[in-house]
Formats: structure tokens, C-alpha cells, sequence
């Protein structure tokens, strides 16, 4: 495959993902200010979705209006809803003979509904739905990827970014709201904002499954970075990534085919053999930073070694993880 192609791919996989975990965040904050009837810091969103210091590069209004624009609407945001959509569809333009008819038209339709979109006058609760409605079609775009597709060169490389991106965005969002807990007194509204934090990820029901009601916080960084058997957690997401790096590449001697290879499988290994306690001794939010940073080297090997290209400033900025 040309790496122009496998490049379209990949994107395609984590624009999506991306898309949906903001509309993940913003959804879960305004159902918890529904919830409590309590006026959110919107700042935090900004912070969880990496976007807080571009927003303060234009604007210092953080009120609800202003943020929500910014995170879902605006075309300068590089990493808003619709740009995330406008670029997974650009994506998959370049490789429609590739992909199934299926797959373009629910794309395509997802992103004219949130382009036609007018916000002003929508009152919150029609938001919680908005935002649904986003998580909900691009399950279905999951759903149809692995439905519609062959299991070939492309589909992996969806997978890839997918699953790359997954990681990155868990992580992030665990630690933001972690470092911001921290702060917080014991009591009711620490509850709440942890029970917050699983629905951002969609974690909360899983978590009640696994640990009763009983909200413990190393409990949470267990689920969300740690299991083996919940999609949602940076372990799942990491072992996905390595296994089709592993489907790319040509095996070596050595056990591995590339770089970008041994770097997932050394964080596999590390989350593998980690343990929730050995992460609180370390501190949580340095050893997520930790995470953070191997992923972005993961990205960028697998961008040096199947798309080899320099990037401009403008691509730097909308592809990267960092926050």
C-alpha cells in the first residue's frame, strides 16, 4: 500500500476517535451540571481536551458559550468536533475506493448533521443530546469498519490511529481530572466528580460491575489504565495498538519489526506488569505523564516509518497528541 494511502487510513481512524472523546467530555459535563444544578468550570474542559492554552492565546472568556464553540464548532480549533470530522472525511475522500459505501455515507452524514448545526437558542438538555448523537454515530462508524471491511493493510492501519488515540485521550483525561481532585475535600462532591470522570470515558457502569458502589480512587486508576479486559482502558488500547504493528511489520530476529513496535511493546510490557499501587507510589499524575509521552513517540515512529515526510507547522499542530 502507498504510504499516502495507509496515511489517509490511519487519520481517518483517529480524527474519529477524537471526535468522539470530546464529545464524550463535553456531554458528561453538561449532564453533571443538569445532574447537580451546579455551574461547571468550563476551563477544565478546556484543559482535559488539550486545548486551554490555544483557547487563551485568543480569547480569557471561559463562560459556557464561548467554550462550547470552540470545542465543537470552530473551524480555527484544529481539534474541535467539526474540524476532527471535516479531516476523517477529508481522509476518507482520498480513499474511497477503499473503504465501503456504507462506511462514507454514515461519515458523511454525521459530518453535514454537525456542520448544518445552529447552536444559538439550544438550551442544555438539547445538548446532552447533540453531543450523544455524536458518540452514537461514531460507534456506528466503529461498527462499520469492522463490518464492512477487509481485514487487510487499511483496516489495520485504521485500528492503528484508532486505538492510538484512544490511549492518549484516556490518559489525558484521567490525569487532568486527577491533579484537579487532588484539591478537592473528601466528601459528596468529590464522589460526583469521580462518578464524572468514568462516564467522560464511559467507564462508569463497568466500573460499578467490577468494584460494587464503593468509589476508591485507586480503584478507578486500575480500570482506566490497567485492565486487560475493559476497551476503554490505556492498557486495551496500547495491546490493540502493538497487535497491529505487529500485523504491519516484517518480523525480525530480535522479536520485533520496527521501532515503532518495540516502543508499543515496551509500554504494553510496563502497563502489563505495573500495579496500581506501585503507580500511586510513583505519583499518578507524573507516571500518566509518563504514558503521554511514550505514546507521542509511538506516533512519531510510526509517522517516520510508514508516512516519512516532513511536516508543516499547520499539520504539527492538528495531528499532534500534545497537548
Amino acid at each position: 500500500m502507498l504510504s499516502r494511502i495507509a496515511e489517509y487510513h490511519y487519520w481517518m481512524g483517529r480524527y474519529i476517535e477524537r471526535a468522539e472523546s470530546n464529545a464524550r467530555v463535553v456531554a458528561d459535563f453538561y449532564q453533571t451540571q443538569l445532574d447537580h444544578y451546579v455551574n461547571g468550570n468550563w476551563g477544565m474542559v478546556l484543559e482535559v481536551t488539550g486545548e486551554l492554552e490555544n483557547y487563551q492565546r485568543s480569547s480569557s472568556d471561559l463562560g459556557c458559550t464561548q467554550v462550547e464553540h470552540y470545542l465543537t464548532f470552530n473551524p480555527q480549533n484544529p481539534n474541535s468536533i467539526l474540524s476532527c470530522l471535516t479531516q476523517a472525511r477529508e481522509n476518507a475522500r482520498g480513499i474511497r475506493d477503499q473503504i465501503s459505501s456504507e462506511l462514507w455515507v454514515a461519515l458523511n452524514r454525521l459530518y453535514l448533521e454537525v456542520r448544518e448545526t445552529h447552536w444559538e437558542g439550544m438550551g442544555d438538555a438539547q445538548a446532552v443530546s447533540f453531543y450523544e448523537r455524536i458518540k452514537d454515530q461514531a460507534q456506528l462508524l466503529d461498527g462499520l469498519v469492522h463490518g464492512t471491511l477487509l481485514r487487510g493493510v487499511g483496516w489495520h492501519f485504521i485500528r492503528l490511529g484508532r486505538f492510538l488515540e484512544r490511549a492518549f485521550q484516556v490518559a489525558r483525561v484521567l490525569r487532568v481530572r486527577y491533579h484537579h481532585l487532588q484539591t478537592k475535600p473528601v466528601g459528596m462532591l468529590q464522589t460526583q466528580e469521580w462518578n464524572s470522570l468514568l462516564r467522560s470515558v464511559s467507564c462508569f457502569e463497568m466500573y460499578l460491575k467490577l468494584y460494587r458502589a464503593t468509589l476508591v480512587p485507586e480503584n478507578v486508576v486500575e480500570l482506566l489504565v490497567l485492565h486487560p479486559d475493559s476497551p476503554r482502558s490505556v492498557r486495551f488500547a496500547v495491546a490493540a495498538v502493538q497487535a497491529d504493528l505487529a500485523a504491519l511489520a516484517r518480523p525480525k530476529e530480535l522479536g520485533y519489526g520496527n521501532e515503532a513496535q518495540r516502543f508499543a511493546g515496551r509500554l504494553q510490557a510496563n502497563l502489563s506488569y505495573t500495579t496500581s499501587q506501585e503507580i500511586g507510589v510513583q505519583g499518578v499524575v507524573d507516571y500518566l505523564q509518563e504514558v503521554e509521552t511514550q505514546l507521542n513517540q509511538i506516533g512519531e515512529q510510526i509517522h517516520h516509518i510508514y508516512f516519512s515526510y516532513p511536516l508543516s507547522q499547520s499539520q504539527r499542530q492538528s495531528q499532534s497528541m500534545q497537548s
